[in-house]
């Protein structure tokens, strides 16, 4: 447990515990803004079985990778070496924000556990880009990329919500919610939002957006439109769930995802950072006893929170450091 006032540096020391898990700050921060006033960079060295080091030069911009000294000539490589999941306040963008937040939430996810997802959204993000500007035969060729890597990510993305849909609502439930809880993948197909997913599926849905895309200059139909429902009685949480109701999804949504990266073999690291702040008291407890229970099944717990009472008592006596203007002290 580290616990100092607000402003003092505890989740600047999350932020730094895990950046080197897919080299970015968790909460969107850009590298330069990471940077401490006066410095010209920043370097952080990380031990979890391997050693990942991440450095950047703030004056010319570049960011250098090493796992165990060796310099990674594509960072992508090292994405994965270090895993963990941050609980905050903040998370609950994930379901009250738009679409693209969960997408980003299941990319993140799916490049730490999916062998080639990474490389798959690589080559579809750079095909998206070209084929809003081709033309002739040049978008087949961009129009069959996306058709190729398109599949893979949509098969990993449905694979991990039906494997994981029934624990999200097993989450919910613990933490309390009455109502029926589920989530769900609806990819964006051009027929709806289902349909067959697949190699073939995507290249003719291509082919048949293709003169309107060319008029509005975006590609309509993909995985860049897809959505992860989250409902509550079969309504969107987004558009219907109180303030209570999607911090809870949003909680079933991250303790999810330490659960998934647990089942790859993966150490896990969950972070809270001050995530009891804006709960009430049912829901606090509720959190507490799920987050005992996670380390007393060995989960390594990091809990940042502005005083000792924050903390439910619940999640047992963790080791307390102190921090005051970014310095740590036992």
């Amino acid at each position: 447990m580290v616990v100092g006032p607000n402003g003092h540096g505890k989740t600047n020391l999350i932020e730094a515990l895990l950046y080197g898990e897919v080299f970015r700050s968790f909460r969107g921060a850009a590298d330069r803004e990471m940077v401490r006033f006066g410095e010209d960079g920043f370097r952080i060295d990380v031990e979890c079985g391997r050693t990942v080091a991440a450095g950047y030069d703030a004056r010319t911009r570049q960011k250098r990778v090493t796992v165990d000294g060796v310099e990674q000539p594509r960072i992508a490589d090292a994405i994965g070496i270090v895993r963990g999941v941050v609980l905050s306040p903040r998370d609950v963008e994930l379901v009250a924000g738009e679409p693209r937040e969960r997408r980003r939430y299941l990319d993140v996810l799916l490049a730490l556990t999916v062998h080639g997802y990474v490389h798959a959204l690589g080559r579809y993000r750079r095909a998206l880009l070209h084929r809003s500007r081709a033309a002739g035969p040049d978008v087949d060729a961009f129009e069959q990329v996306l058709a190729e890597a398109g599949a893979t990510i949509w098969t990993a993305r449905q694979t991990w919500a039906q494997r994981w849909s029934a624990s999200y609502a097993v989450c919910c439930e613990a933490m309390g919610e009455a109502g029926a809880s589920a989530m769900d993948f609806a990819p964006r197909t051009g027929n709806g939002a289902g349909g067959h997913l697949g190699e073939s599926a995507l290249r003719e849905a291509l082919e048949r957006t293709r003169a309107a895309d060319r008029t509005t200059g975006r590609t309509s139909v993909g995985p860049h439109r897809d959505e992860l429902r989250l409902v509550r009685e079969d309504r969107l949480l987004r558009h219907y769930g109180s303030a209570g109701q999607q911090r809870t999804a949003a909680i079933a949504l991250r303790l999810v995802e330490a659960e998934a990266m647990a089942e790859s073999g993966a150490p896990t690291l969950l972070c809270l950072d001050d995530a009891f702040a804006v709960l009430v008291e049912r829901r606090v407890r509720r959190l507490g006893e799920l987050i005992a229970a996670k380390a007393k099944a060995g989960w390594q717990i990091v809990a940042a929170v502005p005083k000792d009472s924050d903390l439910p008592d619940v999640v047992g006596a963790l080791p307390r450091w102190s921090i005051d203007s970014g310095r740590i002290t036992a």
